[in-house]
């Protein structure tokens, strides 16, 4: 047994299934099936049953979760502990972000690479929490309150978010009266734990939802074409000549921008180069990110 095909079993005992632990590895679904048979038929026993609703630990899947999270605990406090005394800036520096946030910072992430040649950058965009992402990656530069008490670091801004349409559904459907009366785009029920999501099943639960989506840039992509209204961040809908807020920033939703890492990584050169630069890239633009300095376009009166 080799500590490779351990990931694959715990990334499905975590998440229950093949989808969901390939997209945590990064990977396939076709993969992770493959990994996780060749795991069973090299051990000789059946690690979970296939069932209607996802993938249920065996009673040897369940008695083998405890070694193996020890197993994982262990060799990540290992390379973490060895690269902790890398000074050199050079090597890879992997960071978890999402696929909105990646797309808006990429011009600093580019500008880094051009001052640091040798130090090469992973993103590695995902929707999963911040403790679930960095069990891969070494920074992560994630919209949250409250980071986990595992991981060290500084907040950076305040993300605003605020409702917007397109031009194009406004015109059909003015804005005004009962926020229900209006067509949402909605999150995918996997999404749940997100604040707007939160703030749909508050304020509008009987709303006529066109669609549901799983990321930030997707939620922008339907609202721009008409499918309906949404939350989206200030600094990445105001600059969009599509888009019209059409209320003000919702305080609820106000979120802090943080730069994350490992304790035991500060000291890595090639981290602590990249979130120096970064942090310092993100502080000149605050006010845009706070949504109170990007110009805002008033919605077509009914």
């Amino acid at each position: 047994m080799v500590w490779d095909d351990l990931r694959y079993y715990l990334s499905v005992a975590r998440g229950s299934s093949l989808s969901d632990a390939a997209r945590d590895l990064g990977v396939s679904y076709s993969t992770v099936s493959r990994r996780l048979k060749a795991l069973e038929e090299a051990l000789g026993v059946r690690l979970f049953d296939r069932n209607a609703t996802g993938y249920e630990l065996t009673q040897a899947g369940t008695e083998m979760l405890d070694a193996a999270q020890r197993i994982e605990s262990e060799i990540v406090q290992l390379s973490r502990n060895v690269m902790g005394r890398d000074s050199r800036l050079s090597g890879h520096v992997r960071v978890a972000t999402t696929d909105a946030l990646a797309t808006r910072f990429m011009p600093d992430v580019a500008a880094f690479t051009r001052r640091y040649p040798d130090i090469e950058v992973d993103l590695v965009s995902t929707p999963a929490p911040a403790d679930v992402a960095m069990r891969d990656a070494e920074v992560a530069l994630m919209a949250i309150d409250q980071p986990p008490e595992s991981l060290v670091g500084r907040r950076l801004a305040r993300l605003s978010s605020a409702l917007y349409a397109s031009r194009g559904y406004l015109e059909a459907n003015p804005w005004g009266g009962d926020l229900s009366s209006h067509t949402w785009v909605g999150w995918d029920h996997g999404m749940e734990h997100i604040p707007a999501a939160s703030w749909m099943r508050k304020n509008v639960p009987d709303a006529h939802v066109a669609c549901r989506v799983r990321t930030g840039l997707a939620v922008l992509a339907a609202v721009r074409d008409g499918l309906g209204v949404a939350h989206l961040l200030c600094f990445l809908a105001d600059d969009d000549s599509e888009l019209c807020r059409v209320s003000p920033p919702e305080p609820e939703l106000e979120t802090g921008l943080w730069l994350l890492t490992h304790a035991d990584l500060v000291s890595t050169g090639r981290i602590r180069a990249f979130v120096d630069f970064v942090a310092e890239a993100i502080d000149r633009q605050r006010a845009q990110l706070s949504g109170h300095a990007s110009r805002t376009r008033s919605a077509p009166s009914g």
